[in-house]
């Protein structure tokens, strides 16, 4: 009975953390300042793609690259996005902001991925709609 309540417990906490990563958000209500259209591609944690062979691969505030997790170009953090944010990616669900892109690109966001494999299913995405779906409230004066 341990066994068939341990595995049922665990089988219960994969499909709740699925669940909270591709969840239907209603967007309609949103501001437009807060969706945008944007180019979405991916990327892993392999060092190769994050700072060259020999060096330690991370994100932008010192945590691991991550399925569930979004780099943003520089230009989006510059408009008020900020890290910790969460975003919700057109037909990918929803993710939280913790990395940073190189500044040449604009208006892109790179999805993190386990590996190759998936960043290829992703590509390289056009004028896909990604809405800012928790803003960090404003410093007081």
């Amino acid at each position: 009975m341990r066994v068939f309540t341990v595995v049922f417990a665990l089988l219960l906490s994969v499909a709740a953390a699925q669940a909270s990563t591709h969840k239907n958000i209603s967007i309609s209500n949103l501001s437009n300042k807060q969706r945008i259209a944007a180019t979405v591609t991916a990327y892993t944690p392999d060092p190769r793609e994050n700072g060259g062979k020999g060096k330690k691969s991370g994100t932008a505030i010192g945590t691991r690259i991550r399925p569930g997790i979004v780099a943003v170009s520089r230009d989006l953090l510059k408009s008020g996005w900020n890290f910790g944010d969460k975003v919700h990616i057109e037909g990918l669900g929803v993710f939280t902001i913790e990395d940073t892109m190189h500044q040449r690109h604009r208006r892109t966001i790179d999805v993190a991925v386990p590996d190759r494999k998936e960043a290829e299913k992703i590509g390289k995405r056009r004028a896909i709609v990604v809405t800012l779906l928790e803003g960090r409230p404003e410093a007081e004066a």
